[in-house]
């Protein structure tokens, strides 16, 4: 008789194999997706306290600006800077404020910890998996326990964002069986919603400091 067709694409095919495989796929995507979830909020919290910095230090230039009578005719005019310095200002009190408010360390250290506990739990079911030699009872008990485990460290921790995943089957391209194209819109997705606002922050106030001084230079000559 011809061997049943799967029902399931080749990354899925834990699912036509026992539920010992079905866990196996569990806990090897969750605590990668968990460790990614870690490294995306020390990204944002790195990158948060470099924007921080970057915004006090255009305050600074700003005032920098008019104590060394940089300014006049042929530069920035007084109200510009004053402009520029309150606007900066208000920017970094409320970017501040809600960066603070995201505890990325703190949430990232929890989803360390839970990769740390599924990862302790796959290798407690890869061991079993290797050294298995026990009747059909004892599997069902093994799974049942672990997988109790399983979900007690998933109910103490809060679940991972969408990007999180999406970007876990992106490193793994191959298993996934995913194109070039998924790739680079994950990849500019990921881009956007972790790290373009903090790049923004830095960039944008240089740019138009800079811009404003040689606009100035220019009507000067």
């Amino acid at each position: 008789m011809a061997e049943k067709e799967s029902k399931f694409p080749t990354h899925k095919n834990h699912l036509n194999k026992t539920y010992l495989e079905e866990l196996n796929y569990k806990f090897w995507s969750t605590k990668s997706i968990r460790f990614r979830s870690s490294t995306r909020l020390l990204t944002q919290n790195n990158l948060s306290n470099k924007a921080i910095g970057f915004l006090s230090a255009y305050l600074i230039i700003l005032g920098l600006l008019s104590v060394y009578k940089i300014t006049g005719e042929s530069m920035i005019s007084d109200n510009l800077i004053a402009f520029g310095t309150t606007t900066i200002s208000i920017l970094l009190l409320a970017f501040s404020q809600m960066e603070a408010a995201q505890d990325f360390k703190i949430r990232a250290r929890n989803f360390q910890e839970c990769a740390l506990k599924v990862s302790a739990l796959y290798d407690e079911l890869r061991i079993f998996k290797t050294l298995q030699n026990s009747s059909e009872d004892d599997t069902h008990e093994f799974c049942k326990m672990i997988s109790k485990k399983y979900q007690a460290v998933l109910e103490g921790y809060p679940n991972h964002e969408s990007i999180d995943y999406k970007k876990f089957r992106v490193e793994q391209r191959d298993y996934f069986e995913l194109g070039p194209w998924i790739c680079f819109k994950t990849n500019l997705r990921y881009y956007a919603q972790v790290k373009l606002v903090y790049h923004a922050m830095i960039l944008i106030p240089a740019i138009i400091i800079i811009a404003s001084i040689l606009n100035s230079l220019e009507k000067g000559l």
